[in-house]
């Protein structure tokens, strides 16, 4: 990094409405075309096109810029372009304090998610807008959303708080990349975040609504250029064939879907829908389970009608939007063979994408047999990232331990009891009767011939897996009948996602 002297705001214009001008200049009803980028910047109030550089307040700030050289409807928006996206904000990273991204509002909230996993270590502010009206049409969004975004991009310049992000700017709000989607194909107030304010608002002046993130401009900017394409988002509905569900996750070199469900992640409970789910993950496909609905998150297990997806092992997305779930697998996939990790991955908050990390501590399928001993599991491999980067006590939300596919081993009918105990290296003050066993729960499920899930809280008891120590082992003693599980992990969901919110003026 060129020390600190850096400064000025590098525009990227891939093209979109907001750079679209009547092919005939002198007739301003002629049909619109892309027009070059200097044609944009002309009409910006207060730029001095011979030096490149527009008067903000009363702050020169230097402009760079780069253009696709066949402007894009963002509609035609591809994984290439995502990555040229990103070289030129690499190439260009040491020269400028921040970033202006120029697009088609189509695709806008796609871009801005990819853009923000593909990023890593990003210390400088990347502004992704454009506008519903072009900038030659009489009252076209087009100048203030450009200027302000261009306002937010120089922060260094203007002595203003940083944003170190990817962002969407459109109006009078400045959205989290990551978190946006849009809501609106005429309205000015194109974009909305469904689960998260806004960073921060621009009315007479810029006033910031958020806590900033991490500094991360001492760190070297990294680019994530592996993307895996093998991915689909299906949208179910009541009433859907299971052969038409089957078809489609049966496609050649599928590897992922993002699945967009009813409520807080409900779907069919029909043998034949579950079935079909089964088969695509045990091939390999990973599932991410995402709400239909505008906003809110899902919960799998919370309702009897999601407790089969996540048996069959669909993962949850929390409170993703259906463009950062989808954005998110390209980039997890790209980089992870193991579909099991990449599940695993798929739930960490990675961008500030979604309010929590579920991490998931898995354990072996097992069997209590006719002899009705103990049964002692350890787990199948460390914790994906582990949870040393947070201090558990002051991060941990809720601990669940989660027990699923569980049916009798000779198909009766009846009650699956059991308790279930952690075994620690020594025994101390908050042991069992057991002895150096800590009690995590106990239940009393009947089983009606159909597989069942188990789960209960043990946020207290997993406080003792701070250290995620690979030999912890968990003893399944039974108090009935014999049964077999099909899975069984221990599931931490921390709270990293969700910085505390301030309000302060960030400039004029």
């Amino acid at each position: 990094m060129a020390g600190d002297d850096y400064h000025g705001v590098f525009i990227i214009y891939t093209g979109g409405t907001i750079g679209s001008l009547p092919k005939d200049r002198d007739d301003p009803l002629s049909p619109l075309v892309p027009a070059e980028l200097s044609q944009v910047m002309k009409r910006l109030p207060n730029y001095n096109e011979r030096d490149s550089k527009i008067l903000i307040g009363e702050q020169w700030i230097r402009v760079g810029a780069f253009s696709w050289p066949e402007p894009l409807d963002s509609s035609n928006i591809t994984l290439s372009d995502w990555k040229e996206m990103a070289r030129v904000i690499k190439e260009n990273y040491d020269e400028y304090e921040g970033f202006v991204i120029l697009h088609g509002t189509d695709t806008l909230a796609y871009t801005a998610s990819a853009l923000a996993f593909m990023l890593e270590n990003l210390g400088k502010p990347v502004i992704v807008t454009g506008s519903q009206l072009p900038i030659g049409r009489t009252r076209s969004d087009a100048v203030q959303n450009l200027v302000t975004s261009i306002e937010f991009a120089a922060a260094k310049s203007l002595g203003a708080p940083i944003i170190r992000e990817v962002c969407v700017f459109f109006r009078d709000e400045l959205y989290r990349g990551s978190r946006t989607t849009k809501l609106s194909a005429s309205s000015f107030s194109a974009f909305y975040s469904p689960n998260f304010p806004p960073l921060a608002r621009a009315g007479e002046h810029l006033v910031l609504t958020h806590r900033m993130p991490v500094d991360q401009s001492a760190h070297i900017l990294r680019v994530v250029e592996s993307l895996d394409a093998n991915v689909a988002s299906l949208d179910i509905f009541p009433g859907m064939n299971p052969a038409l569900l089957k078809n489609i996750l049966g496609t050649k070199d599928l590897r992922g879907v993002v699945l967009q469900t009813f409520g807080t992640g409900n779907a069919p409970t029909t043998d034949a829908f579950l079935n079909t789910i089964a088969e695509a993950v045990d091939s390999g496909v990973l599932i991410v389970d995402v709400t239909q609905c505008r906003s809110g998150e899902v919960e799998l297990g919370l309702y009897d009608v999601s407790a089969g997806l996540l048996a069959r092992g669909v993962v949850s997305g929390m409170d993703m939007t259906i463009e950062a779930a989808l954005t998110k697998m390209l980039v997890v996939l790209g980089s992870e063979s193991d579909v099991e990790k990449a599940g695993d991955r798929m739930q960490l908050n990675l961008k500030g994408e979604q309010r929590q990390s579920i991490y998931n501590l898995h354990f072996p399928a097992g069997e209590i047999g006719d002899d009705e001993r103990p049964v002692s599991v350890q787990p199948k491999r460390p914790m994906v990232e582990g949870l040393e980067r947070y201090s558990l006590n002051k991060q941990l939300d809720r601990g669940l331990f989660r027990m699923m596919g569980v049916e009798t081993t000779d198909n009766r009918k009846g009650r699956i009891e059991f308790k279930a105990y952690l075994d620690l290296p020594e025994a101390n003050e908050s042991t069992s009767e057991e002895g150096n066993q800590r009690f995590l729960g106990k239940t009393s499920k009947p089983y009606r011939g159909t597989d069942e899930s188990v789960f209960f809280t043990v946020t207290d008891q997993v406080r003792q897996l701070v250290d995620n120590r690979h030999d912890n082992i968990i003893t399944i003693v039974p108090l009935g009948m014999p049964f077999r599980w099909k899975k069984l992990n221990v599931a931490f969901y921390c709270n990293d996602g969700d910085p505390s919110f301030r309000s302060s003026d960030i400039g004029g």
